[in-house]
């Protein structure tokens, strides 16, 4: 087991603190990149795509170090509201309460959160640089997308697997419902920029000896970085969020004597 030698305080709690004292609370923590959980009453006003309210309740509220605020009632394991990575945090003392503001960048979208009453609030200044390590591979990703294509998107064809090109070997190849031709890519972690490079890489080899037909690229991934993302996008190449857990559940209900290219050729498993 791994022990940690720590040279600063992971954990701060404020117990009951009065308005002002929870608005310095949380401004002193999100300006220093620190996350809180700020447990209390609370009632929630959202304006973005929508318009929303939710009165008052006990509900715990979760600011982030990137800037995610999420609200949480005691049941479920979704926020009952939240604001994405990069929000604008601000908080404010009221005579009776506390408001919390998170908006985005944009302005697009913001939500407030008034608090009645703070019971607690814990300042973390927590180190985690640990990666998920998910089960499964990315054979196994491929092969799950064979067997349910939809799992990509509807009407998707598979039409070959480990497709050999100078540049290495394309995971999936498939047509789309308007007969477009579809390079599949697959990581097993979240995708970075040289995955994006990988599949740009294929992508252009065939485009160039596909002549009249058009060809998509997709990388196929848990999750993505922001600079892999906008790379994707630069290259006009899309990302399929997919669950390998998921992708296990569907190789394993299939016999293991199935042969993967005959199943892209028949459509069904031998026998």
């Amino acid at each position: 087991m791994m022990s940690y030698q720590l040279r600063r305080e992971p954990i701060k709690t404020f117990l009951a603190p009065n308005p002002k004292e929870a608005a310095e609370v949380i401004m002193s923590a999100t300006s220093r990149r620190h996350a809180l959980a700020v447990f209390g009453v609370c009632s929630i006003r959202y304006r973005g795509r929508a318009s929303s309210a939710l009165g008052e309740g006990e509900r715990i509220v979760m600011v982030k170090e990137d800037g995610a605020v999420l609200v949480h009632q005691v049941w479920g394991h979704k926020p009952v509201n939240y604001q994405p990575p990069g929000s604008l945090v601000f908080a404010r003392a009221k005579a009776d309460s506390v408001e919390v503001h998170a908006t985005t960048r944009s302005g697009r979208e913001a939500m407030e959160v008034e608090m009645s009453k703070v019971y607690l609030i814990v300042e973390m200044n927590f180190s985690d640089n640990s990666l998920i390590e998910l089960n499964g591979t990315e054979a196994q990703m491929r092969e799950s997308v064979v067997y349910s294509p939809e799992l990509i998107e509807k009407d998707l064809k598979v039409i070959t697997h480990e497709f050999n090109m100078k540049s290495g070997f394309v995971d999936l190849l498939a047509l789309d419902s308007r007969d477009r031709l579809v390079a599949i890519e697959f990581k097993r972690l979240p995708a970075k920029t040289s995955d994006v490079n990988q599949l740009l890489a294929y992508v252009s080899r065939l485009r160039a000896n596909a002549k009249r037909r058009e060809v998509r690229g997709v990388l196929a991934a848990p999750s993505v970085t922001k600079s892999a993302r906008k790379l994707l996008v630069e290259s006009k190449l899309e990302f399929k969020a997919l669950d390998p857990r998921r992708c296990i559940e569907i190789v394993e209900g299939v016999a293991s004597s199935v042969n993967l290219l005959k199943y892209i050729n028949n459509g069904k498993p031998d026998g």
